[in-house]
């Protein structure tokens, strides 16, 4: 298995049908390779797809981010299964991007047919600003971590208001899903599941019912989502228990996030940030509330998963917030702190630091996104630490 396969095959298997799957394995009798489950959830997509067709339903995909514009809706797909699959294949990032705003321009001229190159190139700006502002010198921020010029003293400020994981530990009570699918279209899958499935007449209604919910969550309509945003299917909070099993089996999360939010885009396209510290600033602030949107919808992003949002390398999608958490003393909702995956020493020097503090555990939990668990597992070895060093005991 090649690295590319390792980073970016799990992205393969965030889908709306994977989730649809899982579901039926959870809750009705099938299992968790079920062919006849996955045919099942093909057909009944097949169907409301067709039906949402012809009654003209617009629908937004994962991984497509929502425009509005005065002419109407721009829909680009930023995400696609076929992209991803050329990397995992080895291909490389830069050129599938190439080809991901190539698409995108396209999308752009065919609603705008009259737009100049400059124009198309502002619009561009606005998804992709690019690898370094131009024209700058090199800064010592792109450097190694350990040769940044970070501060000593990281835990004097507290979590910004938009960042306080209070907010996010609890869960989006939005409410079952209105699907408002036809009645005729609800018979027609009756008869499927009942005539080529098997499916017993008790059981019809409710899995065609959870399947419709389940697709209404993860592809919402284009008129519930406002500019900017886009529909994921992340990673759930409550996967960390099952990281051993294959991404497929895992809890996925419907979560809406915003790619461009307030004058982001008019920031992008007139005035982009002109030195490499503005760049990880202002690019920052965006990761940052993508992340917290995405936890408080019970959902983790991973950096593959930024990466392909903001078309950026992993390398400057890791330096962005790396410089947001030392800038803000915040730590930030990814996989690697709220599972506590990796050895990185960021959110554990700050959990550490905010118990000197006087912070009790639950508190500590809030402000780094932290399960309690994970946080008495960081300070359990500095309470042996601390029992050895005034007990004069030998740590052996």
């Amino acid at each position: 298995m090649n690295w590319q396969e390792g980073v970016f095959g799990p992205l393969l298997a965030h889908t709306l049908e994977n989730a649809q799957v899982r579901h039926l394995a959870e809750h009705y009798d099938f299992s968790r390779d079920s062919r006849l489950a996955q045919a099942i959830v093909k057909h009944t997509n097949q169907v409301l797809d067709a039906e949402e067709k012809r009654r003209q339903v617009l629908r937004v995909r994962p991984g497509e981010l929502l425009l509005r514009t005065w002419r109407g809706l721009l829909i680009l797909p930023l995400r696609t299964p076929e992209d991803v699959s050329r990397v995992v294949a080895g291909e490389r990032w830069d050129v599938v991007r190439r080809d991901i705003l190539d698409r995108c321009a396209a999308k752009y001229r065919e609603l705008f047919p009259e737009a100049s190159p400059a124009s198309v190139t502002r619009f561009l700006r606005s998804i992709w600003q690019g690898r370094v502002p131009p024209g700058t010198a090199p800064s010592p921020l792109h450097g190694p971590r350990r040769q940044r010029p970070w501060g000593t003293n990281l835990s004097d400020g507290k979590p910004l208001t938009e960042l306080d994981a209070a907010r996010g530990r609890l869960r989006l009570n939005s409410g079952p899903p209105r699907p408002g699918h036809l009645p005729e279209t609800f018979r027609q899958l009756a008869h499927f599941l009942g005539t080529q499935a098997g499916i017993p007449p008790a059981v019809q209604e409710p899995l065609i019912l959870d399947l419709m919910a389940f697709r209404a969550r993860f592809c919402p309509r284009a008129s519930m989502l406002a500019t900017g945003q886009m529909p994921l299917a992340a990673m759930h909070v409550s996967s960390g228990r099952t990281l051993w099993q294959p991404t497929r089996y895992q809890p996925m999360a419907p979560v809406v996030i915003s790619i461009l939010a307030g004058d982001e885009a008019r920031v992008l396209r007139y005035s982009p940030p002109g030195s490499y510290e503005e760049f990880l600033e202002f690019h920052g602030q965006r990761i940052a509330r993508v992340l917290t949107e995405a936890y408080r919808q019970d959902g983790l992003l991973s950096f593959a998963v930024l990466q392909w949002i903001f078309l950026a390398s992993t390398g400057t999608v890791s330096r962005t917030v790396d410089y947001y958490q030392r800038r803000h003393h915040v730590i930030l909702p990814c996989p690697g702190t709220v599972l506590d995956m990796g050895r990185m020493l960021t959110h554990k020097d700050m959990v550490v630091r905010l118990h000197l503090q006087g912070l009790s555990v639950l508190e500590i939990a809030r402000q780094t996104c932290h399960n309690p668990r994970s946080v008495d597992a960081s300070l359990r070895p500095l309470t042996r630490f601390l029992f050895y060093t005034f007990t004069g005991f030998p740590p052996n």
